[in-house]
């Protein structure tokens, strides 16, 4: 019975390093990307705001209330 973890591969510590460079910068991409869409959203919201209310939305007509069938069996 072979598993995976018998064969584990001996990593120096320059491939340790790269991979954790790598995973980090990969980390801090995201983080970024997030921080951009909020700030993008924020200004959004705020035009948005600064515009004024929004106009009056006109109800449509209300269609008049069903009558109520009685049945009886």
């Amino acid at each position: 019975m072979c598993s995976m973890t018998d064969t584990r591969i001996k990593k120096s510590p320059e491939q340790k390093l790269a991979e954790a460079t790598e995973g980090y910068a990969s980390y801090r991409a995201k983080e970024a990307a997030a921080y951009a869409n909020m700030l993008r959203l924020r200004a959004e919201r705020l035009a948005r705001e600064g515009a004024g209310p929004p106009e009056a939305k006109t109800e449509p007509a209300k269609s008049k209330p069903r009558k109520k069938v009685i049945r009886s069996y």
